[in-house]
């Protein structure tokens, strides 16, 4: 909670853009021994800018790469438990530079197909320009997205209902909704009750009452615009748009490490 008073103060005295700034240079010093021999082992893999990965994931080469393929594994296994992945058009909707999606192939395998959108222009480029064998699009901050109505088998966020406001969370899971094929997953990621700790007192009172709240330290869809979900809410307003829940896991917090966020799976009717 004293993060979130912080950041309030900063972001009146507009200071939250140099801090960013710094945070990355910091990121950048500490990491550039490791980064340099990762870079010498493996010169065939493609990264992207190093701005472009801090701002979506840390500035390390290694885990950059090396730790998508087992949330890669992790999403695919979550999934198998109620769809079988062949022949299926899948969607990493809020792909950022493809982290993920870059290792789902392997996973899934190459009777998919594999698509990834996001709203910002340079990491859809450098994907395009980087990526074989994965078709990458622009879409907006809001919705429609640039597919055809029922085209989708499976969707997944990771971390991206985290990042809107209450107007898109209806908005999307609206336009999710519209692209999923009938059985179609839309497995997501939000800020459940082990982010709770972040929030004021006045927040954690909303939260309880099942209200989304709201840190927007940044413009919508950035990083540092946070949105927290109450389990009730992610219910009611999923219920609403005509998906059912079939597995909800409650992020936790284990030995002093990160909150982790919870873990949706919802299957169109």
């Amino acid at each position: 909670m004293k993060k979130i008073i912080i950041k309030r103060f900063l972001t009146k005295l507009n200071l939250l853009p140099l801090i960013e700034q710094v945070n990355f240079y910091r990121q950048m010093f500490k990491n550039r021994k490791e980064n340099k021999q990762f870079k010498l082992e493996n010169p065939d893999v493609k990264l992207p800018p190093d701005f472009y990965m801090y701002e979506t994931f840390q500035l390390n080469y290694k885990k950059f790469y090396t730790n998508g393929l087992p949330t890669a594994q992790w999403i695919y296994d979550h999934v198998n438990e109620f769809k079988t992945l062949e022949q299926a058009n899948i969607l990493d909707w809020g792909c950022g530079n493809s982290r993920i999606l870059r290792h789902l192939p392997t996973v899934a395998g190459d009777t998919n197909k594999y698509f990834g959108c996001d709203y910002n222009t340079k990491y859809i480029k450098w994907c395009q320009d980087n990526l074989e064998g994965i078709d990458f699009k622009l879409n907006q901050l809001t919705p429609p997205l640039p597919y055809d109505h029922e085209k989708f088998d499976l969707i997944y966020g990771i971390s991206i209902f985290t990042h809107l406001s209450l107007e898109q969370h209806h908005s999307w899971f609206k336009e999710l909704q519209s692209v999923l094929k009938p059985n179609g997953i839309l497995f997501l990621t939000t800020h459940g009750n082990a982010h709770k700790f972040k929030l004021t007192t006045r927040e954690q009172k909303e939260y309880e009452a099942g209200n989304l709240v709201i840190h927007d330290f940044k413009k919508e869809g950035n990083r540092l615009f946070s949105a927290y979900q109450p389990e009730s809410f992610m219910k009611n307003i999923t219920q609403e748009y005509g998906l059912k829940l079939l597995k909800h896991i409650p992020g936790k917090t284990e030995n002093n490490q990160k909150p982790q966020q919870d873990v949706w799976l919802f299957q169109k009717s």
